[in-house]
């Protein structure tokens, strides 16, 4: 029998198993970490790493996440590799933050042996080199621009799971399981969503199946009954915001009761646009429910969250590090 045959291949889900298990445990010296993003996704497909940034550099003293996106050719294939945090570096795309793959020759030159930590130790390796170790870097929570995606655009791309610009059913899906919606709930959002969405952000382009949703087409699904905190480009609006608490805000001059809550939804209502009626009521109850604190108040910050998408990141990662920790508690 020759090596090739003798050679045993590990089935894909195993291979992802033995992956989380290491990423569980930790790795190395806790300079990069990675978990995966829901531990009911049976494909294992959505994963979060972390990069510490390296001393001497200029990016020490900051910590980088990253989307993996594990498809079903894994590990076959690479995944796809997107930094959520900004970052100025030479194989990252500045208006996505995708890892290019053209400019990463870990990705174009994939063995299936190589892991996602592989990748995550070879991206911190790749922050050290003499090209990247003294870029100038964006401001940790500064405002886009060309550089990147404005306000609306950040809160549809937290749906966009492999950082490709485009949403399809399947990833609004894991996007709502990711922050805590239950299954049924979360499959209900992602038909209507994408049925009713996806053409509005394809001008010019013919009827897809697939239903996907282009986040920087955004803009074209503003609906009517709303808070005008998005400008008709989808850029945050700060007064506009402001209006939000101090028109609405009548207990707590930071934060909403749900009674306050229904009171601006009906304040904000168009004439005769009951699609715009329905759609805000769903957007600011889900919100609520997700995002009220241990008083039963919807805060300033999570409202503020909510638009810009940052508070789903927040959901994910509390959700993600207290599913870790019972796993580790029943071992």
């Amino acid at each position: 029998m020759s090596s090739e045959e003798a050679k045993v291949v590990v089935p894909r889900n195993f291979r992802l198993l033995e992956e989380l298990e290491r990423g569980e445990k930790g790795i190395g010296d806790g300079t990069v970490s990675y978990g995966m993003d829901d531990a009911d996704d049976i494909y294992m497909q959505s994963w979060t790493g972390t990069i510490l940034g390296p001393h001497n550099t200029a990016y020490e003293g900051k910590i980088f996440q990253l989307k993996l996106f594990c498809g079903k050719e894994y590990p076959e294939s690479p995944p796809s590799v997107r930094f959520q945090t900004r970052i100025n570096m030479a194989c990252v795309n500045p208006e996505t933050g995708v890892v290019e793959p053209s400019l990463f020759p870990m990705l174009t030159n994939w063995r299936r042996e190589y892991t996602m930590e592989d990748i995550l130790v070879k991206l911190k390796k790749e922050m050290m080199t003499s090209h990247n170790r003294k870029l100038a870097q964006p401001p940790e929570g500064g405002k886009s621009g060309k550089e990147g995606y404005n306000a609306l655009e950040k809160h549809v791309a937290f749906f966009d799971r492999n950082g490709d610009g485009v949403v399809y059913p399947w990833e609004t899906y894991q996007g709502f399981r990711a922050i805590g919606v239950g299954r049924l709930l979360s499959a209900i959002a992602a038909l209507f969503i994408n049925m009713g969405l996806s053409q509005k952000t394809r001008p010019g382009k013919g009827f897809s199946p697939l239903f996907p949703i282009e986040v920087k087409n955004s803009r074209f699904v503003i609906h009517g009954s709303h808070t005008d905190v998005y400008d008709k480009d989808g850029r945050f609006v700060e007064s506009k915001f402001e209006d939000i608490f101090d028109k609405h805000a009548r207990k707590h001059r930071n934060a909403l009761t749900y009674k306050e809550v229904l009171g601006m939804i009906k304040a904000n209502r168009d004439s005769k646009d009951f699609g715009g009626w329905i759609a805000a009521y769903g957007e600011w109850k889900l919100l609520f429910e997700l995002c009220k604190d241990k008083d039963g108040l919807l805060t300033r910050e999570a409202v503020k969250g909510a638009f810009d998408g940052s508070i789903f990141r927040k959901l994910e990662k509390e959700r993600l590090s207290s599913s870790q920790s019972k796993k580790k508690r029943s071992r």
